[in-house]
């Protein structure tokens, strides 16, 4: 899919939106302790609609960013998004079923894998953010809360991606 100027701006307008809100808002509402990570979805949902090159990219440059504003070490957020999207991406040329209930649960599935492979590249670096019991907590708290932000977020990523118009030769 070529994304043409307006595809891409309404792509940023999504994913600045989703970035804003998780800075700002929702580090004040958390789910048995923990924040939803509201741009890992975003992302997820967005690269279900794009190809695993362009998917990586997508999570990456959002991780980056993300990196930028939180206190992890540099580039962790990115590698894990940049995977994420990938693997989205390649999965999403395997889904039969494109309907909404789909898309939320493959990334919940998705959401809880990326959060667990943040974990383990902390681990490898030697950093631990999280204990065993409580990874599994923030992954089932992302994958729960992937479905209702997938609710509400798939609408704006049609928005984004749009559907080719199909013009009839007569």
């Amino acid at each position: 899919m070529t994304l043409d100027s307006r595809a891409i701006a309404r792509l940023t307008a999504i994913l600045f939106t989703a970035f804003l809100i998780q800075i700002a808002v929702l580090p004040h509402f958390r789910i048995s302790g923990y924040v939803v990570d509201l741009p890992l979805i975003t992302v997820l949902l967005v690269c279900l609609r794009l190809s695993p090159p362009n998917g990586a990219l997508a999570g990456f440059l959002v991780g980056i960013a993300i990196d930028l504003a939180i206190h992890t070490p540099f580039g962790m957020t990115a590698l894990t998004f940049a995977l994420a999207g990938y693997a989205a991406g390649a999965i999403s040329a395997q889904l039969v079923e494109r309907n909404l209930l789909t898309r939320g649960l493959t990334a919940a599935l998705l959401g809880a894998t990326a959060t667990a492979v943040f974990a383990c590249i902390g681990a490898l670096i030697g950093l631990e953010y999280v204990t065993r019991r409580e990874l599994g907590a923030i992954a089932l708290v992302t994958a729960v809360a992937s479905l209702p932000i997938t609710v509400l977020v798939d609408p704006l990523v049609r928005w984004a991606f749009p559907l080719p118009s199909v013009q009839i030769n007569e």
